[in-house]
């Protein structure tokens, strides 16, 4: 079915690789304009191209999303550009290593003002606009570490956890204002990051094996299983669901 967004204006952020990619692809395949936002200007070139390389309609938007004023001015010239906007997908996030001994206080504060800070910026700037146009739809992209804690990541586990619930906070807020806010906790993927994992591991297949069996399908998603959820948010489809939290990980939340 093709079209379930068809006329739509949309924001993805951390849109020139991986998951945020795919997301992009897949509103600009259903007929969403698209604004590719990403710190990396050269990534955010190439997934426009090849969105209006297959007939869609794509602008390049380079911003960090941990500054409100820059995301705010982003959001003023898509609001020139395009009137309106009707999507934003909350994406960008940043991982590093460590418990709660070895985490430094200069990881905590990348990765909080990335990771929840920067969701926070998205919706702050976007929610107005929504409001004045009628509605919306806000899709934040959180993690199964935010439902269950992984060992040895304290800072991406608690970061991804309060993207639920600032969802649900943001969900509850906005709700008579016909802006609807959910969330969607993808597991392991299999982006390019994860793909250099791998090919620099000593033991290509037995990485794999780490990297798949711990859940009960006992494979990776696609960034395109995300984007196939973000897209079901997007849409009319679910209007009636705000303050949901979709996992998308094969299963591993549920033991």
């Amino acid at each position: 079915m093709q079209g379930r967004v068809e006329g739509k204006t949309a924001v993805v952020t951390g849109a020139g690789s991986g998951i945020g990619q795919a997301v992009a692809y897949r509103l600009a395949e259903e007929g969403a304009k698209v604004a590719v936002l990403d710190i990396h200007e050269g990534r955010a070139m190439e997934t426009a191209d090849r969105i209006r390389s297959e007939g869609g309609e794509a602008l390049v938007c380079v911003c960090d999303v941990t500054d409100y004023d820059a995301y705010r001015e982003t959001v003023q010239r898509l609001v020139r550009e395009w009137g309106r906007i009707d999507i934003a997908v909350n994406n960008t996030g940043i991982f590093r290593v460590g418990d709660v001994l070895t985490a430094s206080l200069e990881d905590y504060d990348a990765v909080m003002g990335v990771n929840t800070k920067g969701v926070f910026i998205g919706i702050k700037a976007v929610a107005p606009v929504m409001i004045a146009g009628g509605g919306g739809s806000i899709i934040n992209i959180a993690s199964e570490a935010g439902l269950a804690a992984i060992p040895g990541q304290v800072l991406y586990n608690t970061s991804k956890a309060a993207v639920i619930m600032l969802t649900k906070s943001c969900a509850v807020d906005l709700a008579l204002s016909n802006v609807r806010v959910n969330c969607i906790c993808p597991g392991r993927v299999h982006t390019a990051l994860v793909q250099r994992i791998l090919d620099e591991a000593e033991d290509y297949d037995a990485q794999y094996r780490i990297m798949s069996e711990d859940r009960p399908v006992k494979h990776m998603g696609r960034p395109e299983d995300i984007a196939a959820g973000v897209l079901y948010f997007a849409s009319d489809e679910s209007g009636y669901a705000t303050g949901s939290v979709l996992s998308i990980d094969g299963g591993y939340v549920c033991p």
